[in-house]
C-alpha cells in the first residue's frame, strides 16, 4: 500500500511541476487588428487577445471606419 501511495505522490509532484513550467496554450494567443488608418494588437487568452486588439485599433481609428482581426497566432 505504501508503494502505491509513493508512486501516486511522485506522479502528482511531477505533473504539478511540469504544469507550472510549461506554458498553457490557452494563454499563448497573439492577435492583430487593422483598419485603413490604424493597427492594434493583444495577447493572452484567445478571446481577450482578440478583444484587446480590436479595442487598441478602435481607439486610433477615426469614427465611421471599422477594425478587423487580421490574424491570431498561438
Amino acid at each position: 500500500m505504501k508503494k502505491y501511495l509513493a508512486i501516486a505522490a511522485i506522479t502528482a509532484a511531477a505533473f504539478s511541476a511540469t504544469s507550472f513550467v510549461s506554458p498553457s496554450t490557452a494563454h499563448a494567443a497573439y492577435c492583430e487588428a487593422r483598419s485603413a488608418y490604424a493597427t492594434g494588437w493583444g495577447s493572452g487568452h484567445i478571446s481577450y487577445a482578440r478583444q484587446r486588439a480590436l479595442n487598441e485599433c478602435a481607439v486610433r481609428t477615426p469614427r465611421g471606419y471599422t477594425c478587423y482581426i487580421t490574424g491570431c497566432r498561438y
